[in-house]
């Protein structure tokens, strides 16, 4: 049980709060006690700021109510972003981790449901980066578990800029029944080591409601319409990019569903310095305009400096290509490379080829093309018969990975060590960029691997996000994705930048795994440290919806050990398998219904009654509930599955981010076609058909297949019949297990030359 180290405040402490009611909405502001108590918290066990062993705390820390340090107009915002008297000052100390924050003891606790709710805490601190909510409380089934017990740990959406009021906003959900009672606000979450000085903070104005919006859009590479907007026309839209032979194509066709602005954050283009590259965009139309944008001085701004159509040189132009800019008017100008152009010249996409600085240090930059009409803005034209949006124009952000030749990787770990597949040490070991590289996992006596932590970028010691750009990403290779010899080859993919590793080590004499069969395959496993012999107990976390499990023995008598968990499928519409499928019709719950691909581009819709005997309104699901399913359609074959992009917020509610059926081995970016089916209290023939955001599929009052992000009811629900069967199966599907695919411990498809243990044919195998 976790226990909270309170600063003495001069405030009484709430020494229970079990049985509080919850309440719909949370507001405190610091003007009143509005709270029940104030203190510090740090999940960090051996934190001096923790009582140990029945012994108090080594420090106490500084948090209390004190008079607002910045009431100041924003000339960014327009307006004086909190203009509360009283506001909450927290000292971070640097003894504290990384999860040191300021504690809230709320005087309701509020519900922690599937559905996210967002929590805005306004904040002020002296350095920029993200922060950390961690939520505090307890499962309402569970009468002995204490409201302490840490229930979510959620970074801001955005990175707080200093010594300015930031509306910092962090979704939260979970599984459902869960009390929140404490939050506890992480003001430094990204510099753990390299703090040397203690700072002030200031906290006010907690509020929990729907809104993912932040009050305090100081934004970082604005657009000059909302980011979250749709286009407005398909005969044109922005579909992908490409800078020489990198290229990514993001939509197959635009529709109104196609988002006009899109940020590929994790993905980038490779570049060096001093290199000449050729941009291009993939548009669907024509009579319009491309632009290529690098933020240059990494400051969150593109800056083109540019006049009468031309570059002006020397002057730091961050507009680095573009088709055309007209002169004096629009009937002629010129590229960016000084060419002039002019009459049916000025229809053209082309954009010359740019030389990036020489001198650019190695990192991560944001780069932006558009499409527009004749317009230097790099968040687009808004002139009232010129706006990008009008014009079938858009833009997509990536980040462009400026690297030398060799990059650095090193590890740090306890209880063992990890080392090149030769066993060369890796400190500070030089590799070639992004090129594959292989290591090996070497454990101390006794101690056992359960995986590594990657990390992989540049500044690793720094901030991860600069200005909304990652310069790092943090990746988890569990344990079962390594060889049997203990090697994993790092893919290209994270030799991008500088490599960190942390090796996982753990007690050998205390491991529990647990592998799940599903219609007798293997689909996943985790394992239980610091497991004790005995009754088998199968872990909450393997539950699932219309999932029944069972396990293989009832009793462990000696450690380490695996228990097989047979996984038995309930729900009212059966899986397909090679053997047989059964197809089924969709129906809508509240509504006469059917969902159907007669007219699916680009999206699906519902039809009335009289078309549902038709191999357009016939449905598979495929799949399983770990790694998710995908629902086929016999009329489209078993290549194209239903997908569809996330409609995390998302105009009308959800309501125009629609489903569609695409090929299944080419999604968009940003596209998921692996759902999940949970149970629906609309009815019990019924079940939500959710993306991995918890979102459910909904019936539209205009015909379509699309979400309601207020929740799920009877349109959320559907409710299968059976209609035919196909003794064949649809094992030709790339989405089963067949005999001719190799998978790994997780589920993952394989190459067949991939060694350690592998599932082939439904059965483990060892490759060498």
């Amino acid at each position: 049980m976790k226990k909270n180290i309170l600063a003495a405040c001069g405030l009484l402490f709430c020494s229970s709060l079990l049985h509080a009611q919850t309440t719909d909405e949370v507001r405190i502001d610091f003007e009143n006690q509005d709270y029940q108590a104030i203190g510090v918290y740090d999940t960090w066990l051996k934190s001096p700021f923790r009582s140990h062993d029945g012994q108090p705390a080594t420090l106490q820390g500084n948090v209390q109510v004190v008079s607002n340090i910045d009431k100041n107009y924003d000339d960014v915002l327009k307006s004086t972003p909190n203009t509360s008297d009283k506001v909450l000052g927290f000292q971070r100390s640097r003894y504290g981790s990384n999860t040191f924050g300021a504690r809230i003891d709320l005087k309701q606790p509020f519900a922690l449901t599937k559905e996210t709710k967002y929590v805005h805490v306004m904040i002020h601190k002296p350095k920029a980066g993200r922060t950390m909510l961690i939520g505090l409380g307890k499962r309402t089934d569970r009468a002995g578990q204490s409201a302490d017990t840490e229930q979510f740990w959620e970074f801001s959406t955005k990175e707080i800029e200093p010594n300015k009021w930031v509306d910092a906003v962090f979704p939260v959900k979970g599984a459902g029944g869960i009390d929140i009672h404490s939050l506890v606000v992480v003001v430094d979450c990204e510099d753990s080591n390299g703090l040397k000085d203690d700072f002030l903070a200031y906290i006010d104005n907690i509020v929990v409601n729907n809104e993912a919006f932040t009050t305090t859009n100081r934004e970082d590479y604005p657009m000059n319409y909302n980011k979250d907007q749709k286009c407005t026309r398909t005969d044109r839209g922005l579909k992908g990019i490409s800078l020489g032979n990198q290229s990514i194509a993001v939509y197959g066709d635009i529709s109104s569903s196609t988002p006009a602005y899109t940020y590929l954050s994790k993905r980038a283009f490779w570049a060096k310095p001093g290199e000449t590259l050729t941009p291009a965009v993939q548009y669907k139309g024509f009579w319009m305009h491309s632009y290529v944008y690098v933020d240059l001085n990494n400051n969150g701004r593109f800056e083109p400096k540019v006049e009468a159509g031309q570059i002006v040189p020397d002057a730091g132009n961050e507009l680095m290509a573009y088709s055309f800019l007209s002169a004096s008017d629009e009937d002629s100008g010129f590229n960016s490379a000084g060419m002039e152009i002019s009459g049916n010249g000025r229809n053209t996409l082309s954009m010359p080829a740019f030389t990036l600085p020489d001198t650019l240090q190695h990192g991560f930059y944001r780069m932006r093309y558009k499409v527009d009409w004749n317009s230097s803005d790099a968040g687009g034209s808004i002139e009232a018969n010129n706006h990008i949006i009008n014009n079938g124009g858009g833009a997509m952000d990536i980040r462009l990975n400026v690297h030398g030749d060799n990059v650095t990787i090193t590890q740090g770990a306890l209880n063992g060590k990890v080392v090149a597949a030769d066993d060369t040490e890796l400190n500070n070991l030089s590799i070639p960029f992004g090129q594959p590289f292989t290591i090996k996992m070497k454990p101390e006596h006794g101690f056992n691997f359960n995986g590594l932590r990657v990390r992989h970028g540049y500044n690793l010691t720094g901030d991860s996000l600069s200005h909304g750009t990652y310069q790092y990403v943090d990746e988890l290779v569990p344990r079962e994705r390594f060889n049997e010899d203990g090697t994993f080859t790092l893919p290209a993919e994270m030799v991008d930048g500088d490599v960190s590793l942390e090796g996982i080590f753990i007690d050998a004499k205390t491991t529990l795994t647990y592998e799940v069969y599903f219609n007798n395959k293997f689909v996943y496993s985790t394992a239980v440290n610091g497991a004790k012999t005995g009754a088998v107990t199968i872990p909450e976390s393997l539950n699932r919806d219309f999932v029944e499990l069972t396990a293989d023995k009832q009793t462990i008598t000696s450690l380490p050990a695996t228990v097989r968990i047979n996984a038995t499928w309930t729900a009212p519409m059966k899986v397909a398998t090679p053997a047989d499928t059964t197809w089924y019709n969709l129906k809508v719950s509240n509504q006469p219904r059917w969902v159907s691909s007669g007219n699916y581009t680009p999206n699906v819709y519902f039809i009335d009654e009289t078309y549902i005997t038709t191999d357009y309104a016939l449905w598979a699901l495929t799949g399983n509930p770990y790694s998710g399913f995908r629902l086929i359609n016999k009329a489209m074959g078993p290549t194209m599955v239903l997908a569809s992009a996330s409609p995390k917020g998302s105009a009308k509610a959800g309501g125009n981010t629609y489903a569609t059926l695409l090929p299944a081995d080419n999604l968009p970016a940003g596209y998921t076609s692996d759902w999940t089916v949970t149970i629906s209290p609309n009815d019990d023939e019924g079940f939500y058909i959710c993306n991995p955001e918890g979102f459910g599929l909904n019936y539209r009052a205009d015909g379509n297949l699309a979400y309601w992000t207020g929740g799920k009811d009877g349109g959320s629900t559907f409710v299968p019949t059976e209609v035919k069967k196909t003794s064949t199966g649809i094992s030709s599907l790339t989405l089963q297990q067949d005999a001719t695919t190799t998978y790994d411990l997780t589920g993952r498809s394989v190459g067949k030359n991939h060694r350690g243990i592998v599932i082939r044919n439904g059965k483990k195998l060892l490759i060498k």
